[in-house]
This record gives structure tokens, sequence and C-alpha cells, in this order.
């Protein structure tokens, strides 16, 4: 819930409810996520699934509240909000995959290599704070980060070869 409350509030809220209503369908699409979390048998799928859920709660209590579903604006706009939901949590997945991706190979590098790239790259420290941190000069960091991200680059060749085709 930590990870994915701003996405789920977000397309509450993109829908035109009010914070009420955007809590309410909060706690229906988690409830609905709760019910159904044995279906869910890809993980990297679980943004799009939450958005698709939030964006269609956010309509059934339109339609509820209206008691009107023949009200063709609010329907289109839903199914507008509808459709870039699912781009957006489309895209979020991806990223997500990414990430993780990323944050496995990093582990295995391991040693130097990950402690530098994540001090530069995640934690974005800067090159006192690294020197201090690592024990490194100033002028190693710039060649070891150089033969770290090759080496990165060399497992991303091995893992996802077709990444590179296209």
């Amino acid at each position: 819930m930590d990870r994915f409350q701003n996405l789920v509030y977000s397309v509450a809220r993109r829908t035109g409810l009010g914070s009420d209503d955007a809590g309410d369908v909060f706690q229906a699409t988690f409830l609905a996520l709760y019910r159904n979390l044995d279906r869910i048998e890809q993980p990297e799928t679980l943004p799009k699934w939450l958005s698709v859920t939030a964006a269609r709660e956010a309509l059934k209590l339109k339609r509820n509240a209206s008691r009107f579903v023949d009200d063709a604006a609010v329907l289109d706009r839903l199914d507008d909000v509808l459709a870039d939901e699912e781009a957006s949590a489309e895209a979020l997945a991806i990223e997500a995959e990414d990430a993780d991706y990323w944050r496995r190979a990093l582990v295995e590098l391991g040693g130097r290599c990950e402690q530098l790239l994540t001090a530069l790259y995640l934690d974005e420290k800067s090159y006192d704070e690294i020197m201090s941190s690592l024990e490194m000069p100033m002028g190693a960091i710039g060649p070891t980060r150089a033969r770290c991200l090759e080496k990165l680059r060399k497992l991303y060749q091995r893992d996802r070869p077709e990444a590179l085709d296209s």
C-alpha cells in the first residue's frame, strides 16, 4: 500500500472526485486487491491492475452519486481517464521492472562497484561524500565509475540481448 498509494489516490482525483470520495476509491481498490491477490500472477502487472481497478471504482462511485449513467460527458471523461491510466500503469510497470533489474544487477556486481554506483546514482552523493565514505581518492572515482559501468553494461548484454537489438 505504501508503494502504490499515491498512484491509486491520483487516479481517483483525476476523475474529479473530492478527497473523501477519493479515499473511498482508495479503500475499495485495496480491498479488491486483497480479495484478488491470488489472481495476480506477475508482480510487474500490479501498478496497471491497481490503476484500472481504481478508475473503475471511481466510475462506479460517480455513477452511483449522480444516479444518471447517461451523462455522456462524464462517461467520456472517465473513459479517457481509464485509457490514460492504463497507459500510465503500463509505463509504471515497465519502469518498476527495469528498476528491479538494475537493483539486482548492482547486487550482482557487488563490492566497490555496487557501493560506488549506488552512491553516485541512487544516493546522489557528492564526490566529497564518496571520497569520505568509500575512502577513495578524488582521481580514482571517475576511472572506477567507468570500469563499473562497463561491467554493468556487460551484465545487461548478457541478461537482455533483445533490448540491444531494438
